[in-house]
């Protein structure tokens, strides 16, 4: 009889299959796309930009990479006119299980996870050690993802202020430009585990900035958190490390 809590190594292939990371603007072509009524068929890409903005290019983009990873269909859409027929896309049965865990299970054990994981670091002696230690390697993964390096091999460094929003927007921060130059911060993805351990959440956040600005080779600016700075926002301040 195995121990209790023994768990057996798991058959190859076997068990659920794991959710795929989406960058926000792809999760938008997922939930615009799962909204679509039934009735009116698979989407066309001009359908799917006037719903989410911007140019029917990057819809056109992000439809590619879904695709290619099994969560969207391309299908013909027959007219009856000469000429080739238009594409219209629709969600797999994989696209729509996801689109579900991600609306509804996402939000909810994220901020549990992170909840549990700054309990257990606030009892430690070195709690801003490890939340620093851990705000790093979330910037390594952040940087070795696709998407980061296409962005990175197809135009120069932006500006850190611009570089602290596209990782903050990604990341499901709301961030706005204030006329001083902060970034505020007017959603928080773990909210409760921030309010409980600033602490420690707070921090793995500043120094997943700080890390990504390093790795970028800005090494002359700091970045700094202010938690609750004011009703409704935290603020992220960048100041001249020869300050």
């Amino acid at each position: 009889m195995p121990a209790r809590g023994h768990l057996d190594a798991a058959p190859e292939g076997s068990g659920p299959v794991p959710l795929p990371d989406l960058p926000a603007a792809r999760e938008k072509v997922l939930s615009a796309l799962a909204t679509r009524d039934a009735s009116s068929g698979p989407a066309t890409i001009a359908e799917l930009a006037e719903v989410l903005g911007g140019h029917p290019n990057s819809t056109r983009a992000q439809l590619g990479r879904l695709v290619d990873a099994g969560l969207v269909e391309r299908v013909d859409i027959e007219s009856g006119a000469r000429g080739r027929p238009a594409h219209g896309h629709r969600l797999t049965d994989r696209g729509r299980l996801v689109v579900d865990a991600v609306n509804v299970a996402r939000p909810v054990s994220t901020d549990e996870l992170v909840l549990a994981m700054a309990e257990h670091l606030s009892t430690t002696p070195d709690a801003e050690v490890h939340a620093r230690a851990i705000g790093r390697h979330w910037a390594a993964q952040l940087a070795s993802e696709p998407d980061a390096r296409d962005r990175g091999s197809r135009r120069p460094a932006a500006r850190p202020v611009d570089q602290v929003v596209s990782v903050l927007t990604t990341a499901g921060f709301s961030p706005q430009v204030d006329p001083t130059g902060d970034v505020a911060l007017r959603t928080c993805p773990v909210l409760r585990s921030a309010r409980r351990h600033p602490e420690v959440v707070c921090t793995m956040h500043a120094e997943m900035l700080q890390a990504t600005l390093d790795r970028s080779g800005v090494d002359d600016v700091v970045v700094g958190l202010v938690p609750f700075a004011r009703e409704g926002a935290c603020l992220v301040r960048l100041t001249n490390a020869g300050k």
